[in-house]
């Protein structure tokens, strides 16, 4: 709680805030920029943003945070903050809802980072598109509000509630399958050229193309599918997708 609430003081006397005095609105501007060191492995969070995440990855330890943020007013801002918390092995950065009644002036953002590659992620409620470069570990998305595009992941788990579409690689598939669910858009997913699963496809108003081999199970209908790669096991269920899905190979 003290890092916190000095790392508030800090951003208060450094951040750079201004008002554009012809406007209806007092509009204010802050950044926040910071450079962290993260350890391989470490945890990045990153939830109740509005506006796009942009994640770039590349070797090394450091990372850097770039966030810009736009307020109807020095009291929106307040009551809507965005904090940075960090240690050697996670990083968060999230909003806090002070909850003064009901507040119908915005808040808006704007995230860049530049984060090591051996690291997993938890993206949530996120008003805007998401990039993620490639990652290492694992990556966990939901409640997204525009289109999800990650590179690669090393492994994910779940992906749910996205209005946008995703398009998403992975290096492996973890002993925990993958679930893909409530995503209003297409799907691609890559998956690596061997592997073992049961696959599960339902509730697609779209197409559903694979060029991963496939032994089908049962009759082939449009917007199902059902079948096992290699000798089978983990399960990738996708389910509840208003458009297409398409499974290929990296």
């Amino acid at each position: 709680m003290k890092m916190t609430t000095a790392l508030f003081l800090s951003l208060a006397i450094l951040a750079g805030c201004r008002w554009t005095a012809a406007a209806a609105e007092q509009e204010v501007t802050q950044e926040i920029n910071k450079s962290i060191t993260l350890a391989a492995g470490s945890m990045v969070k990153i939830s109740g943003i509005n506006g796009p995440v942009t994640v770039e990855t590349g070797e090394g330890d450091r990372a850097e945070i770039d966030i810009k943020i736009r307020a109807a007013s020095r009291e929106a801002l307040e009551r809507k903050p965005l904090t940075v918390e960090n240690t050697a092995n996670s990083l968060t950065i999230r909003t806090v809802d002070e909850g003064r009644g009901r507040d119908r002036e915005w808040v808006r953002h704007e995230v860049h980072l530049k984060l090591p590659r051996a690291l997993s992620m938890n993206i949530s409620g996120v008003n805007g598109a998401v990039d993620v470069g490639p990652i290492e570990d694992e990556i966990v998305i939901s409640g997204i509000n525009g289109r999800v595009d990650v590179a690669q992941a090393g492994t994910a788990t779940n992906l749910s509630g996205i209005n946008g579409g995703i398009k998403i690689s992975l290096a492996r598939l973890g002993e925990g399958g993958l679930h893909v669910s409530g995503i209003n858009g297409g799907v691609e997913i890559g998956f690596p050229p061997s592997i073992d699963a049961d696959v599960d496809v339902s509730a697609v108003n779209g197409s559903v193309d694979s060029d991963l081999p496939i032994t089908l199970l049962g009759e082939l209908k449009r917007g199902q599918l059902k079948g096992t790669i290699g000798s089978g096991g983990k399960r990738i269920s996708i389910s509840g997708i208003n458009g297409g899905v398409k499974l290929r190979r990296n």
